[in-house]
């Protein structure tokens, strides 16, 4: 199961994450989600007719670019692909060739410099910090509180309230007066198995 269907069922399934830290980990599995992407449950296309643009991060190792392109070409059978770097792709979408871009995904960030719509990858910087880890200390915040995890299954439900409520304060101080003083920064989540 992928998707929405694994994370509906995650009670019941042990979930798998190909990638870590910005970096395939577990081909089989990205086989697998791929396999889902591709065919009829997702885009439902023929890749023997179609160009793929892809997007790698910064820093991407040569051997792992390869392989993505191997299996796009050999496996899958794409007419044609072009691989980006996600930094560079972000600027574009802003209307700009030069910036700096900080990416903070699921598994990574990175700091990356743009020039005149190349990356400067002398200049980039890459932190094992992401999203992931924000989750993870937040479910051991909950913890401290008192609530119990199934980790697997509630990873998901605690990812899923990071990104409804979480966010990053313009103002520190004053977000600590609100959060000690009033109940304006109260929310309430409800999950299957408690209120949060």
């Amino acid at each position: 199961m992928v998707g929405e269907e694994a994370s509906e069922c995650r009670s019941m399934l042990e979930m798998s994450y190909p990638m870590e830290n910005g970096m395939v980990r577990c081909w089989e599995d990205m086989l697998h989600l791929w396999d889902y992407t591709f065919g009829p449950e997702c885009l439902d296309i023929n890749p023997k007719e179609c160009k793929i643009l892809l997007t790698e991060p910064p820093m991407n190792p040569t051997k792992n670019r390869e392989k993505i392109a191997e299996i796009m070409f050999e496996k899958y059978q794409f007419y044609g692909i072009y691989v980006a770097i996600q930094a560079v792709l972000t600027l574009y979408a802003q209307g700009l060739l030069t910036g700096v871009v900080v990416d903070s995904g699921d598994g990574v960030t990175h700091i990356c410099p743009v020039y005149e719509g190349f990356s400067l990858p002398h200049l980039t910087r890459r932190l094992d910090i992401a999203g992931r880890d924000v989750t993870r200390y937040l479910i051991k915040l909950l913890l401290l509180r008192g609530y119990a995890f199934n980790h697997t299954a509630d990873f998901e439900t605690v990812r899923m309230l990071k990104e409804k409520l979480c966010y990053v304060a313009y103002n520190i101080e004053q977000e600590q007066h609100l959060a000690t003083e009033t109940t304006y920064l109260v929310e309430t989540f409800t999950v299957r198995w408690s209120k949060l």
